[in-house]
């Protein structure tokens, strides 16, 4: 279990509810420009608690979200909260396994994922079942934490993973869109975030020495805390070093 109880309410009391990472209304914006959501279904890799798929429904109009993850504690949570919200009827979740998605062929007008593939061993097969499974003219739009070249041997990226959540797999941009090119598909684009995710890292680092800290410690424990702003501090010097890239990647599904 790489989200227990304990971290998901820390990373909530620092990202808000639903959150399991930075930017939810204030970066799908950015994330979804272009994208009209209005009417279409839609599939969320590593939903987590949730409170991206409601703004997706909410905000955004899809007529029907789907959210997959691989830990039940996290579906649990988003199903809890999405009752809570009154909207069961559009936005829905799926305990899943890694591999193939359990979906039929052409299910989906777009595939979103939000900082979550990270977690991902094998994503050029993960990006074979993305194209797999939406439908022709479909869009895949995510975000996700990609490294540069030779970041696998970089002491900073080391130092931050010590201090950071296991399980996590990285690529190049150059590679992720290698990848993306060799699923099928096409208009593929990959955009480098790093200076605008090192202000937000920079932000973060500062609440978690202050006033969100000291809520924290309050809340879970000193231990978790102090765990969370180590993470925090090694995530910036990561992207201060070049060695992390924060991306958004995209691309279609030909006609």
């Amino acid at each position: 279990m790489h989200y227990p109880k304990n971290l998901t309410h820390a990373l909530e009391i620092i990202w808000g509810e639903g959150m399991l990472s930075p930017g939810g209304l204030e970066r799908l914006p950015d994330i979804l420009e272009g994208t009209d959501l209005s009417g279409r279904r839609v599939l969320d890799i590593g939903s987590g608690l949730g409170g991206i798929d409601i703004l997706l429904a909410e905000q955004y109009g899809a007529t029907a979200v789907v959210g997959v993850d691989v830990e039940p504690q996290l579906i649990e949570s988003a199903r809890e909260l999405v009752a809570k919200k009154g909207l069961s009827g559009r936005v829905t979740f799926n305990l899943i396994t890694p591999g193939k998605l359990p979906f039929t062929d052409a299910s989906f007008d777009i595939v979103f994922s939000k900082d979550a593939m990270l977690h991902v061993a094998d994503k050029p097969a993960l990006y074979v079942e993305i194209f797999r499974v939406l439908k022709n003219g479909g869009c895949f739009i995510a975000a996700d934490w990609l490294w540069s070249e030779g970041a696998a041997e970089s002491f900073v990226v080391e130092e931050w993973l010590s201090k950071s959540q296991s399980n996590t797999h990285f690529m190049s941009p150059a590679a992720a869109l290698r990848a993306l090119i060799e699923a099928g598909f096409i208009d593929t684009k990959i955009t480098c975030l790093r200076h605008e995710l090192l202000e937000v890292s920079r932000n973060e680092v500062a609440l978690l020495k202050g006033s969100v800290g000291q809520k924290l410690a309050a809340a879970v424990g000193p231990e978790m805390a102090e765990s969370r702003l180590a993470s925090a501090r090694g995530r910036q010097a990561a992207l201060e070093s070049g060695d992390l890239i924060p991306c958004h990647l995209r691309g279609r599904h030909p006609p």
